[in-house]
């Protein structure tokens, strides 16, 4: 009976030890920034800090943004030429904003 328990606590800490070894091995971690989500790239917390790039990452936000309320525009049952103006007029906004932004930072030319 002896020689039973010491298999059985034997395979159990054979087991004990693969399950705490393996995670370890298959998938090391990987931070790319204090708040960054596992598995977010690290270009998502490149600082936007030339003119330039925060023109254009105003400008992918903007897109984005329309790309969103069209979505959600077409959704709704009435309403929805009305909401599609809006949106594009924001649109028009945001990208003015950002243009406003580059050309700021540029100065006079």
């Amino acid at each position: 009976m002896n020689r039973n328990l010491l298999i059985v606590a034997s395979a159990a800490f054979c087991a004990l030890a693969a399950t705490a070894a393996y995670p370890s091995t298959l998938a090391p971690e990987e931070h790319v920034g204090v708040d960054a989500e596992r598995g977010d790239p690290a270009r998502w917390y490149v600082p936007a800090d030339t003119p330039r790039l925060k023109y254009e990452t105003l400008v992918k936000e903007a897109d984005a943004a329309l790309g969103e309320a069209l979505k959600d525009c077409r959704a709704q049952q009435s309403g929805r030429g009305t909401c599609i103006a809006e949106a594009k007029a924001q649109h028009r906004r945001d990208r003015e904003e950002a243009r406003r932004v580059l050309s700021k930072r540029r100065g006079p030319t």
